[in-house]
């Protein structure tokens, strides 16, 4: 399972939500120098408008603390309502970690951040891993891709940090993380796709039957975001895996 995302901030289509930030932080700066970056712990991954919560850090019987990499003196603790805020970060290279309990649960490196910027995501955090559901730039659904034209992204028409849908037929793994050949040569190699938080629909059977029946040559239609994407390779975060073909 992936435990440490690398994306490029890139125009994103999601829908418009508040992000209260009520943890507490450490800025190496003062209030409204640096970058100041919002978060929000979802219930539920396959939403991004569900109700933020600390479950996750409830459940360890402990506090969820997320710590700046390049500056370890930048933290804050996840409120109980599942909202954290850090100011005072470091423009280019961002790198969160998630901690429960003193335990690493999982990281997210955000890079390309201009210097000022205001950055808002939204993240589900399980016990042992970390996953981007959602990001936001400056009040707004996105911002410039660092690479952008077609050849900077294994997949046509990709742009790493949107929401994509994809048809294809897997080609190899498991149902929480797999490899997809694309439909109509949209993709040069299989594209890697992590299902763990994802929603799963089957014709005539339940979730749980298609979840466990999934195997090899499926042919799938996945919904997601594309966390990263290079000429070589690209992970899609899945919300949803509709099963057409067993």
């Amino acid at each position: 399972m992936h435990t440490s995302i690398r994306i490029v901030l890139a125009a994103i289509v999601s829908s418009t939500m508040t992000l209260a930030a009520c943890g507490g932080s450490s800025p190496s700066s003062p209030s409204g120098k640096g970058v100041v970056l919002q978060g929000t712990v979802l219930s539920n991954p396959s939403a991004a408008g569900a109700s933020a919560h600390s479950g996750s850090a409830s459940a360890a019987s402990g506090k969820m603390i997320v710590t700046v990499q390049e500056n370890p003196a930048i933290t804050a603790t996840v409120s109980s309502n599942g909202t954290f805020e850090l100011e005072g970060l470091p423009a280019g290279t961002i790198t969160l970690v998630f901690t429960i309990d003193g335990k690493v649960v999982g990281t997210i490196t955000i890079t390309g951040v201009a210097t000022g910027a205001e950055v808002k995501i939204v993240v589900q955090v399980t016990a042992d891993a970390v996953i981007l559901i959602e990001i936001k730039i400056d009040g707004q659904e996105g911002g410039e891709p660092a690479s952008p034209g077609p050849s900077a992204c294994l997949i046509e028409g990709g742009q790493a940090g949107s929401n994509i849908e994809l048809e294809g037929t897997v080609a190899s793994g498991t149902s929480s993380l797999f490899k997809l050949d694309v439909q109509g040569q949209r993709a040069d190699a299989p594209v890697d796709v992590n299902a763990s938080g994802a929603s799963w629909k089957c014709v005539g059977k339940s979730a749980a039957d298609c979840k466990g029946a999934f195997a090899t040559g499926n042919q799938v239609h996945v919904r997601g975001l594309l966390t990263t994407c290079s000429s070589t390779a690209a992970l899609v975060n899945a919300t949803e895996v509709k099963v057409q073909k067993p």
